[in-house]
């Protein structure tokens, strides 16, 4: 194809974009209000769909036109039918071990390690009521309760119970210090992680081993770069079981012998659901396309592994857990999977039209056009044959991709910027990786220079040793562990202000004789300060709007004679300006109906009920 047509595709193209763009706001689905859930869509009368059909049309319309540009003008590249439904693969020997990078991968280890011992304890000045008390609360319930999803009704998952559990067992105190040292430790694992996948990634590639040292060094840098102790970056916790899974699936692809691959891949989908609701369905529906494309490959036994893994998995949690902790989850999932976003969600910018007229306009717009970028990269790769790649590695990306792609849901439900840019992730590794791998081969392939494999080595320390004396603090390494102890061991009353530390006194003095305190503001963290169970599950009882599910709050309270119920508290912001009381109208009309105050001070309203 002449340069002058490549042009003239790349312009329709363009207008096929911008059109999608201007359609945006016209796309939209009947808004149906009917004893729902409320948040700041229904508030406008949005349905939750919305933003999801314009991603679907968004990135659907140029796929298709790219798909039929392709297969037009060029028919003797397009890859042959079948060519990916191979019964038997090959599986060709890597050039690239372990032994190849082992003092750089040492090296990149000892980088994340200083990061991290170079880390300032966490600030006292600052404590997340909302965020924070997601953990802590959940994880105090269970110490009093002895029951999980029983007692805590969470909006990520298990994770917000587990966390906090695991932390204060594992670093041997019952505080705030402990559970968010743990957390930055759950950071420096996500990087080591992330590490291993690009060591795996790149076994696929066909360059030489000179070239794939240098590409590991350079690709590693900068995903270590993407995520972030003490900021929202483009990686985050939830995205280490991603990690783990893509790096068993990848092997998955050179190994003859899977059977307990298959068993990883499918507990580890099937955990991260216990753990992360939305990144467990993710994994579990890129899963099932693998399936899908064994069942088509007529490659049976791996099939019914992967079904029989899954299966054992969920009955595995089933025995741990046990039937009512399995119910209550299953109730907690039904209702976050079908109303998070009627709750929590915002609408998604128009790209490229909200720049400049929404705060998050052009960090949408870049985003969503990385996300295509993304796409029309893999399907240039996956469409024409080429040098480049082999057929596992092209698999490989269509898998990725497609969790890539689905994944970008977080974004089009909750769309403010650091939900955005949590879901830039992957398709930032996709564009990544393609542009470096572009550039070695076209250095390669022009013999612009040649480099052995010592010199890569040498050129890879040189750049990983500058890296670390960037990132080190002498002084908070050499003292790391009197000050990780100080912070583990700090009284939880160092993170309150005097005015928040008398109010939670004072809330404490009132319901001393109680077992319990219900918390119906935003300021999760209250009942872990007090040190007291919630009375129901719905410690976060923002998450709890809707009909069906405000009877069971009702319920729960009428069953358990809930005494106290903490109404109002400036802990913190009222989530897009809905509070609870207007989120929760059902249960609000019953607690006005009976509970009554008894005091309303500084902001903080608790309430008793009626004799």
């Amino acid at each position: 194809m002449s340069y002058r047509k490549k042009f003239f595709n790349g312009i329709i193209l363009l207008l096929i974009v911008i059109f999608c763009s201007y359609i945006w706001n016209y796309i939209k689905i009947p808004f149906n209000s009917d004893k729902e859930a409320i948040g700041a869509l229904s508030k406008l009368k949005l349905n939750n769909f919305n933003d999801t059909l314009r991603y679907l049309i968004f990135m659907g319309l140029p796929f298709i036109f790219y798909f039929f540009l392709i297969l037009k003008n060029y028919k003797n590249d397009f890859v042959k039918k079948g060519y990916y439904f191979k019964k038997k693969v090959e599986i060709s020997k890597s050039n690239f071990e372990f032994k190849d990078i082992k003092l750089i991968f040492l090296l990149l280890f000892l980088l994340v390690i200083i990061e991290f011992l170079s880390l300032q304890t966490p600030n006292k000045d600052f404590l997340d009521s909302l965020h924070d008390g997601d953990f802590l609360t959940p994880g105090l319930n269970y110490l009093l309760t002895d029951q999980f999803w029983q007692s805590s009704f969470t909006v990520h998952g298990g994770s917000n119970i587990f966390y906090t559990l695991i932390s204060w067992k594992l670093l041997g105190a019952q505080t705030i210090g402990a559970y968010e040292l743990f957390m930055s430790l759950l950071t420096l694992t996500l990087k080591m992680f992330s590490i291993i996948f690009i060591f795996y990634i790149l076994k696929f590639t066909k360059l030489e081993t000179n070239f794939k040292i240098l590409f590991f060094t350079i690709l590693s840098l900068i995903v270590l770069t993407f995520s972030s102790y003490n900021a929202t970056n483009y990686l985050s916790i939830r995205d280490l079981y991603v990690f783990i899974f893509f790096i068993f699936f990848i092997q998955s692809f050179y190994q003859k012998e899977k059977t307990f691959l298959n068993f990883l891949m499918s507990l580890i989908a099937v955990s991260t659901i216990f753990l992360h609701i939305d990144i467990g369905f993710y994994l579990i529906a890129t899963l099932f396309l693998y399936k899908t494309y064994l069942f088509i490959s007529k490659r049976y036994k791996d099939f019914y592994q992967i079904l029989f893994f899954l299966i054992l998995s969920f009955l595995m949690f089933f025995l741990f857990f046990g039937k009512s902790e399995i119910i209550s989850f299953f109730d907690h999932l039904k209702h976050i999977v079908f109303n998070i976003d009627k709750i929590h969600g915002l609408e998604y910018p128009k790209p490229f039209f909200s720049i400049g007229d929404e705060a998050d306009g052009s960090r949408a717009t870049r985003v969503i056009t990385l996300q295509l970028i993304s796409g029309l990269i893999i399907m240039s790769v996956i469409f024409l044959k080429n040098e480049y790649f082999n057929l596992n590695e092209k698999l490989f990306f269509i898998f990725m991709y497609f969790y890539c792609f689905i994944s970008f849901k977080n974004a089009l439900g909750r769309s403010d910027g650091p939900h955005i840019m949590q879901s830039s992730d992957w398709q930032s590794i996709i564009i990544y990786f393609f542009v470096i791998h572009f550039i070695f081969f076209y250095f390669k392939k022009n013999k612009f220079f040649k480099i052995i494999k010592k010199s890569s080595i040498n050129l890879s320390i040189l750049i990983i040793t500058i890296t670390i004396l960037f990132n080190i603090n002498i002084n908070n390494v050499i003292n790391f562990k009197d000050r990780f102890l100080k912070s583990i061991n700090a009284a939880d009353s160092e993170y309150l202000v005097d005015d928040r530390l008398m109010m939670v006194n004072l809330i404490k003095k009132e319901i001393k004789d109680e077992n319990c305190i219900q918390n119906f503001t935003e300021d999760l963290i209250l009942p872990y300060l007090i040190k007291k169970p919630t009375c129901n599950k719905y410690f976060s009882s923002w998450l709890a709007s809707g009909y069906k599910i405000e009877l069971k709050y009702i319920n729960q309270l009428k069953v358990n004679k809930v005494k106290y119920i903490l109404y109002e508290s400036p802990g913190f912001m009222v989530i897009d300006n809905i509070s609870t009381p207007d989120r929760l109208k059902y249960v609000n009309k019953y607690i006005l109906n009976n509970y009554e105050e008894v005091f309303n001070l500084n902001g903080y309203k608790l309430v008793k009920i009626k004799n």
